[in-house]
């Protein structure tokens, strides 16, 4: 069965939840038929619909940035640590074949012109909203979530299941030098 099977539109009142884990994510981003994904680990929320992303000015996919209408953001999955960490210590300033040689896998979804990765329990279509002493100054970018799916074995209702669905959708936080924590059980506090 093939996971674009699972996945499904997000109600965009509050796509901020799909990036409130606060891990590693994918930024993919692309102009004509040139594509780079590259992680990223300072990527939050910024607020209920816009999100922020720090990408350095040596990397590939900031030349790409730069000029850019959209991106995406992703949440990948345990199940793609690899792929992941291939991609964060290569940079297509060097290998132009780094996302083939990585084994990223990508599926196509209506809506979207942006392939989506495979092993990811969430994607959102961001407009890119310039701001360019931000940019220049913090590396950081922000926009605007248009368009949102994610694998709903994980995440319905507006709400993260991660404990319920496979474990290879858990999302992923970086430490340093190939170290992660794989998200872990669900916790229920009340007052």
């Amino acid at each position: 069965m093939s996971q674009k099977e699972f996945v499904k539109p997000v109600d965009l009142e509050n796509p901020y939840r799909l990036f409130n884990l606060g891990g590693t994510v994918f930024l993919e981003v692309k102009e004509g038929d040139d594509i780079d994904v590259m992680p990223a680990s300072w990527a939050c929320p910024a607020d209920y619909t816009k999100m922020s992303v720090v990408v350095d000015s040596t990397h590939y996919s900031r030349k790409i940035l730069n000029k850019a209408e959209y991106f995406l953001l992703t949440v990948p999955g345990y199940g793609i640590r690899k792929e992941l960490l291939y991609l964060g210590s290569v940079s297509k300033n060097g290998n132009p074949n780094k996302i083939q040689d990585s084994g990223l896998k990508f599926f196509n979804i209506e809506g979207c012109d942006f392939p989506l990765p495979e092993g990811c329990a969430a994607w959102a279509l961001i407009k890119r909203i310039p701001e360019a002493h931000m940019e220049k100054s913090y590396d950081m970018f922000v926009g605007e979530i248009v368009k949102a799916w994610a694998d709903s074995r994980v995440f319905s209702d507006n709400h993260w299941h991660l404990e319920k669905g496979p474990e290879e959708l858990r999302s992923l936080h970086y430490v340093a030098g190939g170290h992660f924590y794989e998200i872990g059980k669900s916790v229920e506090v009340t007052l």
